[in-house]
């Protein structure tokens, strides 16, 4: 069987001091890419120096300075216009491989299984100074399909699948990139594109190493409310869509917490959101979506007094 060609993609800013643990993880690697890119989005702290340096005698390494700081979203769409592997992993300047065969690993799953559009695996988070925090595994290893992981990404309001650092995926499968109107869940709405495509494989050990640390993109975003005016933008566009995924009481669950945060967050302008939930919720029927509510609450409560004896 041809194995297919893999591409690194690596968007770089501001992440000199863990490139060097990055090139480790990359030349440790049993299965090599065939292309490996680096795009520096205007760092200052001497990345690219490093960068270079790594690079040099490496005909299959290269690096691309920006002239305009582009943000993650860009820099990552960019970066995918110049790769030709067939499966793509966008591997984040401040994490890096976890274990030697990492990469091999999935793509062997992308070669012995063409209905699989993507890859993912528990993550070991680590932080500055690279110890050990926690494992990061929401989904237990196997193959879904699409509906399934919509099911579990609806019913938890969150990214089941992983961060961009975790996720092999087949390059064809996000031919028009990854959304640059989002900046903090590019990633996730990127995901549910490429599961258009295909399911999606969960392996059993952690391959990679994510660093939390405080410079982080996402959680500046979410300082400032992105994060939130995001989630429900894409969240409510899900739930909208959802008859054929979630019941009528995970549904009524899920309009309620969406417009819970929307309420909340009203001085974010999320008035629209709050008018397109209200109208989903009276599809259902006033009686029937707080009779859905009620037996989710008696649920949790029972759950919990379950849990305590």
């Amino acid at each position: 069987m041809k194995s297919g060609a893999l591409s690194v993609l690596v968007p770089v800013f501001n992440h000199a001091r863990y490139l060097p643990e990055l090139f480790r993880t990359l030349e440790e690697q049993s299965r090599p890419p065939k292309q490996i890119i680096f795009s520096d989005d205007r760092s200052m702290d001497g990345s690219p120096a490093l960068v270079e340096a790594w690079a040099a005698g490496q005909s299959h390494v290269r690096l691309v300075r920006q002239q305009q700081n582009l943000g993650i979203t860009e820099n990552s769409n960019f970066l995918l216009r110049k790769a030709v592997g067939d499966y793509v992993l966008t591997l984040h300047s401040d994490d890096c491989l976890g274990q030697p065969d990492a990469l091999a690993k999935m793509v062997e799953v992308l070669d012995r299984q063409p209905g699989v559009a993507m890859v993912t695996a528990p993550r070991q988070m680590i932080d500055e100074v690279s110890n050990p925090i926690r494992i990061e595994k929401k989904i237990m290893p196997g193959i879904y399909p699409r509906r399934e992981v919509l099911r579990r990404i609806l019913t938890t309001e969150a990214n089941v699948i992983g961060e961009p650092s975790a996720v092999m995926f087949r390059r064809k499968a996000l031919a028009a990139g990854f959304d640059p109107t989002y900046r903090q869940l590019w990633d996730l709405k990127g995901w549910l594109e490429i599961l258009r495509a295909g399911d999606l494989a969960v392996l059993d050990s952690p391959l990679m190493k994510i660093r939390e640390h405080i410079g982080q993109a996402t959680r500046a975003n979410t300082k400032v409310g992105r994060g939130v005016v995001e989630h429900l933008d894409l969240f409510s566009q899900l739930a909208l869509n959802s008859n054929e995924i979630l019941g009528n009481p995970e549904k009524s669950v899920l309009l309620h917490k969406l417009s819970r945060t929307a309420g909340r967050n009203s001085e974010l302008g999320t008035t629209q959101v709050l008018s397109l939930l209200r109208r989903e919720r009276q599809k259902i029927g006033f009686w029937r979506y707080w009779g859905n509510l009620c037996g989710y609450r008696l649920r949790k409560v029972f759950a919990f007094f379950a849990e305590k004896k």
